[in-house]
């Protein structure tokens, strides 16, 4: 981990534990409450501090993205999430264990509060956001209506906790504890105002125009763009940026998709996007599009990039569409005339589902790009490598200097898993493996 991520770990840390000293340890009116009551009264402090930083972490703040890079921050993201709900219910039992009536969790019962209420809507919202994240898939729930709900329901989970807080009075009546609740207020306040009021202002006055929409596969199309009066923007290669074809940067279909085209120092160039059929969007809203179409990019966003890990030479292994950032970081390569070794593995199923096979092998002449197909289904007479990438096939094409290359992996989640186990039994340290996942949930 960087130095910037260590301070802003250390800043998230302090900040969630400042509850626990205030609500345990502040002396006050409530000192002479039970310690187990005033722990259980922290975990419901706790928890709400925790929802309210995950605005920060999992939102688009380039610092923070950086210091961590966005599997790290997807994975801490999901897990804080789990342990927010755990405390949500160890407040619950622990308190009604010291003594608060269980009828007070009925929210329409006649002795219930408006400040119980609160909490049974925020901890009902809390569970749903869980349950639909961790079940998306099984619920087939379309990936544009998850990210819309997911976004309402967070919103709802803290407001409603806060309101829960105020409303009890008790601990969050003390000077301490408002501070740090009037801190953690506004921290989620400012992020949701930037990011879903100006952001989108800004966006809306730099629009980006459809140049050419060209179906390179089956179920995969290139999009090429180009910045309408304005200057666009400078990326690295293997980054990506959000992409939203509606109406304004206001609409709900925002995806993040990575460029395929070669990075650039020049800003105000077309930049290319390939897009794989993966849903409603993916797979009928983008293969409509028509040049002239109007498109809203938010970014570059991401850390995985060759441009921050250097190194003698590159090893790349892909599969799916985690090929696109791949091919990008090859274009950059042979745009710049950079002459060190790069290896690149590519799993796929079958040939027709090899996307850009024709460009990487016109890279071959450009650059010192070796490229070791692997197919689960190959056809009679395939030269390459049949079935999975596996430690033997690595360790029959990698030189032996390749343990102090920089090593490169996306692709779907059962690959990238598999892969990073290999790598440490072939001596590759840990700090030379970077990896990129798209699935959000």
């Amino acid at each position: 981990m960087s130095v910037r991520g260590l301070l802003w770990l250390s800043l998230y840390l302090t900040l969630i534990t400042l509850p626990l000293g205030v609500a345990t340890i502040w002396p006050g009116e409530f000192a002479d409450i039970p310690t187990l009551m005033k722990v259980g009264v922290a975990f419901g402090f706790l928890a709400f501090t925790i929802l309210g930083l995950e605005f920060s972490l999992i939102s688009k703040i380039q610092s923070v993205a950086s210091a961590f890079g966005m599997d790290a921050l997807i994975l801490f993201h999901r897990q804080m999430g789990l342990v927010a709900t755990i405390l949500v219910i160890a407040h619950t039992v622990v308190l009604v264990y010291n003594g608060y009536p269980i009828q007070w969790l009925n929210p329409f019962g006649p002795d219930t509060t408006w400040a119980m209420r609160w909490g049974i809507v925020s901890t009902i919202a809390l569970l749903v956001l869980i349950l639909t994240s961790l079940a998306r898939q099984q619920l087939r729930i379309p990936y544009e209506w998850w990210q819309w709900t997911h976004d309402i329901l967070a919103k709802i989970v803290v407001l409603s906790a806060l309101a829960h807080l105020l409303m009890v009075g008790a601990f969050s009546s003390q000077r301490p504890m408002q501070i740090v609740l009037g801190g953690c207020a506004l921290l989620i306040f400012g992020i949701s105002v930037y990011f879903q009021v100006l952001r989108p202002l800004w966006l809306w006055s730099r629009p980006w125009i459809v140049v050419e929409n060209l179906k390179v596969s089956a179920d995969t199309h290139a999009l090429t763009l180009r910045p309408e009066n304005h200057s666009g923007f400078r990326f690295e290669p293997g980054q990506f940026a959000w992409l939203s074809t509606g109406t304004s940067p206001f609409h709900k279909d925002r995806h993040p998709i990575s460029m395929s085209s070669a990075a650039s120092d020049e800003s105000g160039l077309p930049i290319e996007f390939t897009v794989k059929d993966l849903g409603d969007w993916s797979g009928k809203v983008v293969p409509t599009l028509q040049p002239g179409s109007r498109i809203w990019v938010d970014g570059p966003y991401g850390v995985f990039t060759p441009d921050r890990e250097q190194g003698p030479g590159y090893v790349l292994i892909g599969g799916g569409v985690g090929i696109t950032p791949l091919v990008s970081m090859c274009e950059t390569f042979a745009a710049r005339g950079d002459l060190r070794p790069v290896y690149l593995f590519y799993g796929s199923a079958s040939v027709e589902s090899l996307r850009f096979r024709d460009r990487l092998e016109a890279l071959k002449t450009r650059m010192n790009l070796h490229v070791i197909y692997a197919l689960e289904k190959p056809p009679e007479k395939w030269n390459g490598e049949a079935g999975y990438i596996t430690q033997d096939l690595l360790q029959r094409h990698l030189p032996a200097q390749s343990k102090r290359f920089q090593y490169f992996i996306c692709g779907p989640g059962p690959m990238m898993d598999s892969i990073e186990r290999i790598l440490p039994k072939l001596g590759i340290p840990g700090s030379q493996i970077h990896t990129e996942r798209f699935v959000m949930v």
